[in-house]
Protein backbone atom coordinates (compact mmCIF):
# COMPACT_ATOMS: atom_id res chain seq x y z
CA UNK A 1 0.00 0.00 0.00
CA UNK A 2 1.32 3.44 -0.69
CA UNK A 3 0.20 6.65 -0.24
CA UNK A 4 0.95 10.36 -1.73
CA UNK A 5 0.65 13.33 -0.90
CA UNK A 6 2.09 16.84 -2.40
CA UNK A 7 4.30 19.19 -0.25
CA UNK A 8 5.93 22.44 0.18
CA UNK A 9 9.19 22.83 1.25
CA UNK A 10 9.77 25.59 3.70
CA UNK A 11 12.99 27.03 5.45
CA UNK A 12 12.31 26.96 9.15
CA UNK A 13 14.84 28.00 11.96
CA UNK A 14 15.74 26.07 15.16
CA UNK A 15 15.95 28.16 18.62
CA UNK A 16 20.16 28.64 17.79
CA UNK A 17 19.52 30.24 14.59
CA UNK A 18 20.13 26.75 12.41
CA UNK A 19 17.90 27.06 9.28
CA UNK A 20 15.54 23.45 8.29
CA UNK A 21 12.80 22.49 6.01
CA UNK A 22 9.67 21.39 7.00
CA UNK A 23 7.37 19.67 4.50
CA UNK A 24 4.01 21.28 4.56
CA UNK A 25 1.46 19.81 2.82
CA UNK A 26 -0.77 21.60 -0.30
CA UNK A 27 -3.57 19.40 0.11
CA UNK A 28 -4.30 16.34 2.19
CA UNK A 29 -1.80 15.08 4.61
CA UNK A 30 -0.28 11.64 4.54
CA UNK A 31 -2.47 9.23 6.61
CA UNK A 32 0.79 8.61 8.80
CA UNK A 33 1.67 12.20 9.31
CA UNK A 34 -1.40 13.23 11.14
CA UNK A 35 -0.79 14.75 14.04
CA UNK A 36 3.06 15.12 13.29
CA UNK A 37 5.09 16.40 10.22
CA UNK A 38 8.70 15.78 8.53
CA UNK A 39 11.39 17.68 8.70
CA UNK A 40 15.44 17.93 7.31
CA UNK A 41 17.89 18.67 8.89
CA UNK A 42 20.76 20.20 6.31
CA UNK A 43 24.61 20.13 6.84
CA UNK A 44 26.26 22.31 9.86
CA UNK A 45 27.04 26.01 8.41
CA UNK A 46 24.01 26.16 5.81
CA UNK A 47 23.31 29.29 6.14
CA UNK A 48 19.60 30.81 5.83
CA UNK A 49 20.04 32.25 2.06
CA UNK A 50 21.12 28.30 1.18
CA UNK A 51 18.21 26.72 2.95
CA UNK A 52 16.06 28.90 0.62
CA UNK A 53 17.86 27.99 -2.14
CA UNK A 54 17.14 24.19 -1.67
CA UNK A 55 13.39 24.60 -0.63
CA UNK A 56 13.28 26.17 -3.85
CA UNK A 57 15.13 23.50 -5.88
CA UNK A 58 13.04 20.67 -4.18
CA UNK A 59 9.40 22.23 -4.95
CA UNK A 60 10.40 22.80 -8.23
CA UNK A 61 11.45 19.23 -9.03
CA UNK A 62 9.90 17.31 -6.22
CA UNK A 63 6.35 15.84 -7.56
CA UNK A 64 4.99 14.23 -4.55
CA UNK A 65 5.99 12.35 -1.20
CA UNK A 66 5.30 8.82 -0.31
CA UNK A 67 5.12 6.14 2.09
CA UNK A 68 4.38 2.60 1.15
CA UNK A 69 4.57 -0.16 3.63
Amino acid sequence: MTDRATYRFTVKEYSDGTPWLMLEPLQADLPILRGGHLGIDLTDGTSIERAVEVARFLNERVKAVHFTK
